[in-house]
């Protein structure tokens, strides 16, 4: 039988980190190696290390490139697929983990291994955010968030976040929250111009966990849901946010709060961007469904 050969970029700090996770990525080895998949290990050691190794490794030919880690590491691994051969194999293992939730993928070890030995996989839609100062593309799975969520992630302190995960977010957030000034931006989209001073272009339903800012929003659809919200006052986006933490999210009618399908929108400010969770460029900037999609392992 013939062996397929596979590509596993890990985030040796992820999960536990340290030697215990030394010893989980090693049986997360041997089960593939036992399922009939060879798996080379790359470790990354630094920002960017996913990306410019996904890529390497693509534009070799390795058709099979597994990222272990955190929605932060599983974006930067997309960067260097995007516009590959390669599939994307996930075995999460990091703080929040959106897209392993969105997509039902396999957290455990051995029932990881047994879906990317099955090896079936299917297209997902990804979202492209260009800033338009620089021109530089910034591609996502999830989400891309615009005002307050952007500020909560700016103060997210690295040591909590290894310490308590996803209350992490939680803990600067509501903090945050009670100390945030509003400050209004831009959102065109469909020959409209709104005023926003809150903005999520949503590819995924859920983000930072279990909140549904977007919950109409599916990975495999060409289309985002952008939520947009004009408002000043702090007890409406505690009102917002006691609905985005219920399993239906944010509803479609709500007050003070705009929903739009579209595959294109152009926001300009002088505010905070993040992208799956990470600040990324500067304002303005322009969010679309990207050309290509990418291939999931699932």
């Amino acid at each position: 039988m013939k062996r397929r050969k596979a590509v596993l970029i890990s985030n040796p700090n992820a999960g536990r980190g340290g030697k215990l996770r030394a010893r989980e990525v090693a049986r997360f080895r041997e089960s593939l190696k036992g399922r009939g998949v060879e798996v080379e290990l790359f470790n990354t050691s630094g920002p960017n290390d996913a990306a410019r190794l996904a890529a390497r490794v693509a534009n070799e030919g390795v058709r099979d490139v597994i990222i272990s880690g955190g929605d932060g590491t599983i974006n930067e691994a997309l960067q260097g697929l995007v516009g590959t051969e390669a599939r994307m194999g996930v075995w999460p293992r990091g703080t929040a983990n959106v897209l392993a939730r969105e997509l039902k993928l396999p957290f455990d070890a051995e029932s990881a291994a047994e879906t990317i030995a099955r090896g079936r996989s299917k297209a997902v839609h990804i979202g492209r955010a260009i800033a338009e100062a620089t021109n530089e593309e910034r591609y996502f799975f999830l989400m891309a968030g615009v005002g307050l969520d952007a500020s909560i992630v700016s103060r997210v302190r690295p040591r909590l976040k290894r310490r308590v995960g996803e209350a992490a977010f939680w803990y600067s957030g509501l903090g945050h929250l009670a100390r945030w000034q509003p400050v209004p931006f831009n959102v065109e989209v469909d020959g409209q111009t709104l005023p926003a001073t809150f903005a999520a272009i949503g590819n995924a339903a859920h983000y930072g966990g279990n909140l549904a800012i977007t919950p109409r929003a599916h990975l495999e659809e060409p289309e985002f849901e952008l939520c947009v919200v004009d408002s000043k006052s702090r007890l409406h986006f505690l009102y917002l946010l006691s609905h985005a933490i219920r399993p239906a999210g944010v509803p479609k009618k709500i007050r003070g709060v705009q929903f739009i399908r579209t595959t294109r929108a152009r926001v300009t400010g002088d505010v905070l961007v993040q992208i799956d969770g990470e600040l990324t460029g500067q304002l303005p900037m322009t969010f679309e469904i990207a050309p290509s999609s990418i291939e999931i392992i699932s």
